[in-house]
């Protein structure tokens, strides 16, 4: 299926090359979408299909103030769950997240505080408000919007092909696809001073699917900047998992503005 749709693609943009000539604007126009929507298809079935992610994450944070590294146990249900455990030196919990598509929570143990909400703690950290499946999107190497065919277009290099949506509030997704692999190499949300920028710098391959390796996230808001750079490591899929969160009762909650 995968090599059918990829020559399906290769024959339709060879025919939009050669047909530009003798079409007219609208016949051409047509033809885009039809091979953009091929395009789309063949990258989603490159996607790996798996229930269950476990592993070990290494973390290096860096904001204006501060540089950190970290471990972070993490554990994922596709589109179910997401648990964070983050320790230091590997062996003391400092920190633990758990998302699911209703809300997010958080607590941290060197000001004992914690967060029960909607997704405003990540928009905060990013810059941009992003929904649980965006999120898992972003950490798993696939496009963080949807790509809307009438609001996208794409351009084809000798390596690759970048895909741009154009949304009606401002905002532009440009998202860079290798075109042998149709791995995602780097997707970019903007919007006026706002910048997210993630390079998946390489990938692994288990149990013959392919996710990424290494990530490595910039965001950039007004003079705020922040750079995450994630190392997936250990990694395991489709194990039955729990996700035991409970915050502490002498905790103090975040009050966001």
């Amino acid at each position: 299926m995968r090599n059918t749709l990829f020559l399906q693609l290769c024959v339709i943009i060879i025919l939009l090359q050669s047909c530009k000539g003798s079409k007219n604007i609208s016949e051409e126009s047509d033809m885009k979408k039809e091979t953009l929507k091929a395009i789309v298809e063949q990258y989603k079935s490159s996607r790996p299909d798996f229930k269950t992610l476990r592993g070990r994450i290494k973390a290096y944070f860096e904001t204006n103030d501060i540089q950190q590294n970290i471990n972070v146990s993490y554990r994922i249900e596709q589109e179910e769950t997401v648990w964070l455990s983050a320790k230091f030196a590997g062996v003391f919990e400092v920190a633990k997240v758990m998302m699911t598509p209703d809300n997010i929570q958080f607590y941290e143990r060197i000001d004992n505080n914690y967060f029960v909400g909607d997704f405003k703690l990540v928009s905060n950290f990013l810059g941009f408000e992003l929904s649980y499946d965006e999120i898992e999107h972003l950490l798993l190497a696939e496009n963080i919007k949807f790509f809307e065919i009438s609001k996208t277009d794409y351009t084809v290099t000798d390596d690759t092909i970048l895909i741009t949506t154009s949304f009606e509030d401002g905002l532009t997704q440009t998202v860079t696809i290798d075109k042998t692999s149709l791995k995602i190499l780097s997707q970019t949300l903007l919007l006026n001073d706002q910048v997210l920028q993630i390079t998946y710098d390489s990938y692994q391959v288990i149990d013959n699917k392919s996710f990424p390796e290494k990530l490595s996230i910039y965001a950039k808001k007004s003079e705020e900047e922040v750079v995450l750079k994630l190392h997936y490591k250990s990694m395991k899929i489709n194990d039955k998992l729990k996700f035991p969160f409970k915050i502490p009762s002498n905790f103090s909650p975040i009050k966001l503005d």
